[in-house]
């Protein structure tokens, strides 16, 4: 028994010294002062810049001058010069139309305009006979041209009748028949007034037939003129409707040509911002699928009148396109700048932060974080102007305000 008991004490004394040991390690811990934690945070001085509030419009590029090319009379396509894509300057042959049965019409009224000069020579000369000899030749031709005429007139209505040719171009046919017939009429006319006499109205009547004659060429050579299609600009071949042996008609486009040099963009500028801009004035115009530079592009018009249905005002703008990547059809950014302040405290917009409805951020005194409300003006994408609340040099937090407080410590990392 006493053994036991002997025992049990030392099971006693054991316990209890580890339990001493225990109460004086927490209180070792408990004793311990408390480290304040700190945030990592990254700050920037408050300088001075140039803040403009902008405006971001959209629009899609067009070229400055885009020409639809018909024909003036219709006709068998004989030869095509260009095709999509290709650079032409002012006055290029684009195509031409077959000129076989025109040439002939010039040659014969080339040749009735001389008969009529040598009449009307002759009808100032001294001799009759010379004046009959000139008449009759004359007539020869003047009865030449008109058969030919006729012949054709009659050739053009057959084809007409199978719905190959317009009435309008059967007309025009028509109206050359008749031409030639009337200068067959008047020469042989002449003739017979001037075998019968020769009277002083013989001259008169033989300068009428040179301007008579005159018209009739000039009218064949504006139609042979007419098979021979010219570029009306210079720049690029945008669409080409015409191929060799395919007719090519009065009324639809042959050809486009585009003035690639320059590229404009339409777009609706708002009432609040249309009287901050002016004619000439350079905005930015970002081009994505061209490249992440914006180029510069010039305010060419601004409409006095809103439009309607947007209540907005019409402003175009054109961009240079000197190596020709621009394409019409392609979206386009303009940036236009309605308000500016010079020289003007400004601010990160990511270093403020929302707080009771007001803008706050935190200056850096030191390691602490002073929270400052502030008073902005204008902003763009990265800055705020700053009207009150800030002084230029002081120090900001524009990375970490977030996570601290009005006297939080700071541990600035950059």
């Amino acid at each position: 028994m006493r053994v036991k008991n002997l025992g049990l004490l030392a099971i006693v004394l054991i316990t209890a010294l580890t339990l001493s040991g225990c109460n004086q390690d927490v209180v070792s811990v408990d004793a311990t002062p408390k480290m304040e934690k700190s945030t990592n945070v990254n700050v920037a001085r408050v300088e001075k810049r140039t803040i403009a509030s902008e405006i971001v419009l959209n629009g899609k590029l067009q070229p400055v001058n885009s020409i639809n090319v018909i024909p003036k009379m219709p006709g068998k396509v004989n030869m095509v010069n260009v095709d999509i894509g290709d650079k032409v300057n002012k006055g290029d042959v684009l195509f031409t139309l077959e000129d076989k049965d025109i040439l002939l019409q010039v040659q014969q009224a080339a040749a009735g305009l001389r008969a009529a000069q040598v009449g009307l020579t002759r009808s100032k000369g001294s001799g009759m006979e010379q004046q009959l000899n000139q008449l009759k030749t004359a007539l020869v031709q003047a009865e030449t041209n008109y058969n030919d005429a006729k012949k054709n007139y009659d050739r053009m209505k057959e084809l007409h009748s199978e719905g190959i040719i317009s009435k309008q171009q059967l007309e025009q046919i028509e109206s050359q028949m008749k031409m030639a017939e009337e200068q067959y009429k008047s020469t042989k006319s002449s003739l017979e007034l001037t075998e019968s006499k020769v009277r002083p109205e013989t001259i008169a009547s033989a300068e009428a037939q040179v301007q008579q004659a005159q018209a009739g060429y000039d009218s064949a050579k504006s139609s042979l003129d007419n098979t021979v299609i010219t570029a009306p600009i210079s720049g690029v071949i945008a669409s080409n409707n015409v191929k060799v042996g395919e007719f090519a008609s009065t009324s639809s486009i042959a050809m486009s040509v585009i003035d690639n040099s320059f590229v404009t963009v339409d777009v609706n500028v708002p009432e609040n911002a249309i009287n901050k801009i002016t004619l000439n004035d350079s905005v930015e115009v970002l081009v994505n699928t061209v490249s992440n530079q914006p180029l510069e592009g010039e305010i060419v018009t601004i409409s006095p009148v809103a439009d309607r249905g947007s209540q907005s005002y019409p402003v175009k703008i054109k961009i240079a396109n000197d190596s020709g990547l621009l394409k019409g059809g392609m979206f386009a950014e303009i940036k236009i700048i309605a308000d500016k302040a010079e020289d003007t405290l400004a601010i990160p917009i990511t270093s403020m932060v929302n707080v009771d409805g007001k803008n706050v951020v935190y200056v850096a005194n030191g390691d602490i974080a002073e929270k400052r409300e502030i008073e902005i003006g204008y902003m763009n994408d990265e800055y705020a102007q700053v009207k009150q609340g800030l002084e230029e040099n002081e120090v900001i937090v524009i990375k970490g305000q977030n996570y601290i407080e009005d006297g939080s410590k700071l541990t600035i990392i950059e």
